[in-house]
């Protein structure tokens, strides 16, 4: 069997090369080709999967939610090919979701022998998506991110850029509509199709992987003390409990800015850009491999 194995050696702490090296030994003490690409850029993952489609038979993302991200967008199809996450990454969102070991030599069983579990794709406009999409503070956090990040990140990494978006920032007002019904306003949305938010928090409790549905949380009170307010209910999973918070799901969903400037908006942990958006779904379509014997 042909592996390709993404590495980002940026991902969370810094610290996951030497998990890298065991995985890719422990896939060669199995007899299988291993390929060891390591990232220097974004795109570069995008851009290796892209050019090693169909000639590999498992991809191997190791690193965050966002190296995984890059896989999938990499792939003209992404039905064909088996994906097994190894977390090196700061939240690693999908890879807790899915129970998948983060020992390299547990992981190389379950890329070996595991069994294969389709889950749903998201898309805004044309870029994938796994886990969830944030429109409003969080996004506005990824741009600090963006802007300021030197290396790895990890946890305390987020300290300083969450100090400066809230320097600068304004509620946005937005309207989302879901499954072309009647707008709902709100200052914050986040739209998810894990039950774990960044690793800390139950946004989405409900959320699975293959429901074939997107599991949608909307904050309307988005200032800074609202959003302090909602801290400790979101720790615990009790959102929905709440009167200032709508938390449902749809299939698709629509979120304009109902105010002078459009919102910010990341995916997958990542700054994407700004509203409009439209984010669709596609049920059970990407090939992930989790323990379990294949059959």
């Amino acid at each position: 069997m042909k592996v390709l194995v993404i590495a980002n050696p940026a991902a969370g702490s810094g610290r996951g090369r030497k998990r890298t090296a065991r995985l890719v030994r422990a896939l060669e003490a199995r007899g299988h080709a291993v390929e060891l690409f390591a990232t220097r850029a974004a795109g570069d993952a995008r851009r290796r999967v892209a050019a090693c489609e169909g000639s590999v038979d498992r991809i191997v993302a190791a690193g965050g939610d966002g190296t995984l991200n890059e896989v999938v967008n990499g792939l003209a199809d992404p039905s064909a090919t088996p994906l097994a996450p190894l977390a090196l990454g700061t939240a690693n969102m999908l890879a807790v979701a899915l129970g998948v070991p983060r020992d390299p030599e547990e992981l190389a069983e379950v890329i070996d022998r595991g069994r294969v579990r389709r889950i749903d794709l998201g898309c805004v406009g044309t870029t994938r998506f796994l886990g969830v999409v944030g429109v409003g503070f969080d996004a506005l956090v990824t741009e600090e991110v963006r802007r300021t990040r030197r290396g790895a990140l990890g946890y305390h990494g987020y300290a300083l850029p969450i100090l400066r978006a809230l320097r600068r920032y304004r509620p946005p007002r937005l309207d989302v509509r879901l499954d072309r019904g009647a707008p709902i306003a709100c200052g914050f949305a986040i739209v998810a199709k894990l039950p774990n938010y960044g690793g800390l928090f139950a946004v989405t409790p409900d959320a699975r992987t293959d429901s074939g549905h997107l599991d949608v949380c909307l904050f309307r009170d988005a200032t800074i003390r609202g959003l302090l307010r909602i801290v400790w209910p979101a720790r615990r999973g009790t959102l929905a409990a709440r009167s200032d918070v709508v938390v449902t799901t749809a299939t698709r969903i629509a979120i304009d800015s109902a105010g002078p400037k459009p919102a910010s908006v990341q995916v997958d942990g990542d700054a994407w850009g700004v509203t409009p958006i439209e984010i669709t779904l596609t049920p059970r379509l990407v090939p992930m491999l989790v323990p379990g014997e294949a059959t």
